[in-house]
């Protein structure tokens, strides 16, 4: 059976036991009907496992279904990565999904020129910001594959090796939407509403907005090849860390959800020198235990890292490398946010807004 079918496969008979008609499953997915058609029928496979998690949760998957619709979902993903295929969720009459997982087989991607990040004041903010929501597409994580021998003689950069895995962002915040915040310079009545879940990170880029306090990335982690992959550790990399500067900080909501069993790490930026802490995770309602690294993947096998990256009192930018190793080869993966780093700012002892939506308008949070 094609990956994408067995997806699809999956996914039509979670609609059909759910009872419920495409238009009301289309409508509390945020999608239009007709591209959750194109899920259930294997005509497109979403760039994130976001939309395929909620439709299982709706339709009362149990925790096994989860578990198998997210392997699915991977594998249709990476096939679609390998086949070069493109739009499948992104139409001009459709919001483009906020959370794009880049897992092509790349050996040295070099990093674009970033858009330009909108800056809006004074009333034409809502309509400016969901113009650019619509017209800037978000690029997802660029990854930078490294020797790990030593660098020649003459001090040149060492010849790229292609990693024998596939590692990209597939959630910017996989706690979704609980505990996420934004960080704007703007005042509230310049704020538009937030937007559904998928779409707030091209929202907050729009508005020039970074992510506060908590950033919480999940990372999957595939082997392309039979033999084993080890992964031998997970570094994270500081470009520069400073005071944040004096902005507000808006809420995009609360509720958490949850999906295949992942590994769980801290990283606590305001440390001199940050790492990655194996914590305990939680699944549904069961606790996950520490475990730190190594860990092996392989071809259809995959590791799902969640990242707490957290600051409490500096704007940090920062990326991750991960480190590999098969046999006698080894190297490096840098994971970053489309060719620049990641932007962390602090939100402690700020004014944060919550959206009100009986009232229309952002309230200050107590």
């Amino acid at each position: 059976m094609d990956t994408g079918d067995r997806l699809a496969g999956l996914l039509r008979g979670l609609k059909e036991r759910s009872g419920l008609s495409y238009g009301a499953l289309a409508k509390r997915l945020h999608v239009s009907t007709s591209t959750l058609h194109r899920y259930c029928n294997g005509d497109a496979v979403p760039t994130d496992f976001a939309p395929v998690e909620r439709l299982g949760r709706l339709c009362g998957a149990t925790r096994e279904e989860l578990v198998e619709l997210h392997r699915a979902w991977i594998v249709a993903d990476e096939a679609r990565g390998r086949s070069g295929e493109t739009a499948t969720v992104a139409r001009p009459s459709e919001p483009a999904p906020s959370d794009p997982s880049d897992e092509a087989e790349v050996v040295v991607v070099a990093s674009p020129e970033p858009a330009p990040r909108a800056r809006f004041t004074g009333a034409s903010a809502a309509v400016a910001a969901i113009a650019v929501v619509a017209a800037v597409a978000v690029p997802g994580a660029y990854l930078v594959v490294r020797d790990g021998e030593k660098e020649p003689r003459g001090g040149s950069a060492a010849p790229p090796v292609s990693a024998p895995l596939n590692a990209g962002i597939s959630s910017y915040n996989w706690a979704e939407p609980c505990g996420q915040y934004y960080v704007l310079d703007q005042k509230p009545q310049h704020v538009p509403p937030p937007p559904p879940p998928q779409d707030t990170r091209p929202w907050a880029r729009a508005l020039g907005g970074v992510d506060g306090g908590h950033m919480q990335l999940q990372v999957t982690v595939t082997g392309r090849t039979r033999d084993p992959v080890v992964l031998s550790g997970l570094r994270v990399r500081v470009v520069e860390r400073d005071r944040p500067p004096a902005m507000t900080a808006y809420s995009m909501g609360d509720g958490c959800g949850s999906g295949i069993t992942p590994q769980t790490f801290d990283v606590d930026l305001d440390a001199p020198r940050p790492y990655v802490k194996a914590v305990a995770g939680q699944d549904g309602d069961r606790v996950v235990p520490a475990k730190d690294f190594p860990y092996r993947v392989a071809t259809g096998d995959a590791e799902v890292l969640n990242l707490d990256v957290h600051t409490e009192e500096h704007a940090v930018a920062w990326y991750l490398e991960l480190e590999w190793s098969t046999g006698d080869r080894k190297g490096t993966v840098r994971i970053d946010d489309g060719g620049q780093p990641f932007r962390t700012h602090a939100i402690e002892g700020r004014t944060v807004y919550g959206y009100w939506p009986d009232k229309g308008e952002w309230v200050a949070q107590e």
